[in-house]
């Protein structure tokens, strides 16, 4: 008995070395992944490169501002840190983030809509992977959100069970789902025309706020002023029609930003009634502009900022 039981103890104990030999090659090799999954974390964590203005949002954020537009007229040095498809909370998660690793940006573009001020929903959880072993904070700040638990961090290789395309990224094997992209400063400008299918089935679209995504915000904001980084508040351009479907809950939402931003001291400005608005050709779909009209977007969003900044 004893002697099975010496042999047990010996393959356990090398698979778990194997386990975690793998995850150690997986991970490290995530770490510097140019996948947009992935490329906004590495920045945050690993870039030489100190930025002093960052723009930060969900998706509208992600592929509406350029930074090389921006930093042409501003003269400044910035980086787009967007988070696809996550609200305040990751976007905030991020930040600090970034901030623990590099010094404080002197100025942030922070986009706002009626999507902000909700908490996220899991959408690609596997993005954090790759980092929550080796970072408490980030492991405190989304084990709720995303149902991580301790065996996540203990356990080698369990976290990204399930996540076949990750891992294969993280040992260089080609994949479908993330491959490179065209990155620009973490802007990703999209070739792609109008197609207003999905929002044509919506009747009525709503500014609804999520309390514990409001504290995150405030607290954000708050720490902002306390480092004294200039915080500009962007109503980016979006499809008409969503105002028109939005109805009295457009004026809600501007007030109830307005009353946050005088709080704070910092400005807004809102391009919802923007000429950008009204035409399809800026956009691929309603809530995001395409190439074309995220560039004449973020041109005139830079002459907007000089002029404030000066």
């Amino acid at each position: 008995m004893r002697r099975f039981l010496t042999k047990l103890a010996i393959t356990v104990a090398a698979l778990f070395v194997f386990a975690l030999g793998l995850d150690y090659i997986i991970t490290h090799s995530l770490w510097h992944s140019k996948v947009q999954l992935l490329d906004r974390y590495n920045t945050a964590y690993w870039s030489e490169i100190d930025y002093n203005m960052l723009i930060m949002g969900h998706s509208r954020g992600m592929v509406q501002y350029s930074p090389k537009i921006l930093d042409s007229i501003l003269h400044t040095d910035s980086y787009n840190i967007s988070c696809n498809g996550r609200a305040i909370d990751a976007q905030v998660n991020l930040f600090n983030i970034y901030c623990r690793n590099h010094p404080y940006p002197k100025i942030i573009i922070q986009n706002i809509d009626h999507l902000t001020l909700h908490m996220s929903n899991m959408y690609e959880r596997e993005q954090y992977l790759p980092y929550i072993v080796y970072d408490k904070k980030l492991y405190n700040a989304t084990k709720e959100t995303e149902q991580f638990n301790w065996s996540d961090r203990i356990i080698p290789l369990k976290r990204y069970a399930g996540y076949n395309n990750l891992i294969k990224e993280g040992l260089h094997i080609k994949n479908k789902m993330y491959s490179p992209w065209n990155e620009n400063k973490g802007y990703e400008g999209r070739e792609r025309s109008w197609d207003g299918s999905e929002f044509n089935k919506i009747d009525k679209i709503h500014f609804d706020t999520n309390q514990q995504a409001v504290q995150i915000f405030e607290n954000y904001l708050s720490d902002c002023t306390k480092h004294g980084i200039q915080v500009i508040l962007v109503f980016a351009p979006m499809y008409i029609g969503i105002s028109e479907k939005m109805g009295a809950d457009v004026d809600t939402m501007f007030a109830f930003y307005q009353h946050i931003a005088d709080k704070y001291g910092y400005p807004i400005l809102n391009y919802t009634y923007d000429s950008i608005s009204y035409d399809t050709l800026n956009f691929y779909n309603a809530s995001h502009l395409n190439r074309r009209g995220a560039e004449q977007f973020s041109l005139k969003l830079a002459q907007d900022l000089k002029n404030l900044l000066q």
